[in-house]
C-alpha cells in the first residue's frame, strides 16, 4: 500500500529494540496511529531527536498495516517544536498529549481534534494561564468526542430550570425532576455553568485573554470534565493524578 503523507503531533514515545522507537501520533489524515520509526537511535541517524519527542509537530509518511497494530513511520521532518515558557506550561502540554492518547480511538480521522491540539500547543508556548487553557481544552475535546457537555438545559427532559445538578454519565445538566436518572449526580452553581459556557464557546486561541478564574471554580470545572471523560472511557485506572501539580 502506498504511504500516506501527513502532518502529525507526537503524543508518546517508547524506545524499541536497539535502534528504533514506537510513536503514538495524532495525524491530520489518519487520526491516532501507533507506528515504528526505525534506526533513529544510532549516532549516524540524520533524524534529530526533537522529531520524535512528544509534543513535536512533524510531517511523515505512514505505511498503514491492516493486519498489525504497529504501522511503519518513514521520512519524518520536524515542522515545529512547541517550546514552553515555563514548567507549568510544559506540564499542561504533557497532560493534554496524554488525554488525546488515552481517549481517542485508533485510525479514526478527526481533523477537529488535530487542529485543536495544534492550536493548543501554539497557545501554551506563549501564554501565562496554562491551567485555564487546560480546562478549556478539556471542554472542547469532550464536545468533539460527542460526550456532551449540555450546559443550556436539562439533558434528559430538555427543559430549562432555575437550578441544576450535573451528570457525567448523561453528559451535562439535569433538573431536579430528572435527578433520579443518575444517582451519582453532583451539585453545580449558575456561576460555574456560565464560565463553562464561556470557555466552551471561545476559540482556544482567544483563551489567553482570560487572565484568571477563581481556583475553586477551576477545580469544579476540571472535576465535571473528568467525571464525564471517566464515565465514557471505560478506563480502569486513575489517569488524572498528575493534574494536582497544575490545578
Amino acid at each position: 500500500m502506498a504511504p500516506i503523507k501527513t502532518k502529525a503531533i507526537v503524543l508518546k514515545k517508547h524506545n524499541f529494540r536497539e535502534t528504533s522507537v514506537i510513536l503514538s501520533l495524532y495525524t491530520e489524515e489518519t487520526g491516532k496511529i501507533k507506528g515504528v520509526l526505525k534506526g533513529v537511535r544510532i549516532e549516524k541517524s540524520k533524524i534529530p531527536p526533537l522529531t520524535f519527542t512528544p509534543g513535536a509537530l512533524i510531517s511523515a509518511s505512514i505505511y498503514i498495516k491492516r493486519t498489525s497494530e504497529l504501522n511503519l513511520i518513514s521520512s519524518p521532518s520536524i515542522l515545529k517544536f512547541y517550546e514552553m515558557p515555563c514548567k507549568k506550561n510544559l506540564m499542561a502540554w504533557r497532560l493534554i498529549l496524554n488525554l488525546v492518547d488515552l481517549f481517542t480511538p485508533e485510525k479514526e480521522i478527526d481533523r477537529d481534534i488535530f487542529h485543536l491540539l495544534k492550536n493548543t500547543g501554539e497557545v501554551l508556548s506563549k501564554c501565562s494561564n496554562s491551567e485555564i487553557i487546560l480546562i478549556a481544552f478539556k471542554l472542547k475535546f469532550i464536545k468533539i468526542l460527542g460526550y456532551g457537555i449540555e450546559l443550556s438545559r436539562c439533558v434528559v427532559c430538555r427543559n430549562k430550570s432555575h437550578t441544576y445538578l450535573f451528570s457525567g454519565k448523561l453528559g451535562g445538566l439535569i433538573c431536579n425532576n430528572c435527578k433520579s436518572r443518575d444517582i451519582k449526580r453532583v451539585n453545580i452553581s449558575k456561576r460555574v455553568i456560565n464560565i463553562m459556557k464561556q470557555l466552551e464557546k471561545m476559540e482556544i486561541k482567544r483563551c489567553p485573554v482570560i487572565k484568571s478564574i477563581p481556583v475553586d471554580i477551576m477545580h469544579k470545572i476540571n472535576f465535571y470534565s473528568n467525571i464525564t471523560l471517566n464515565y465514557h472511557s471505560g478506563i480502569d485506572k486513575i489517569w488524572w493524578t498528575d493534574e494536582k501539580n497544575i490545578l
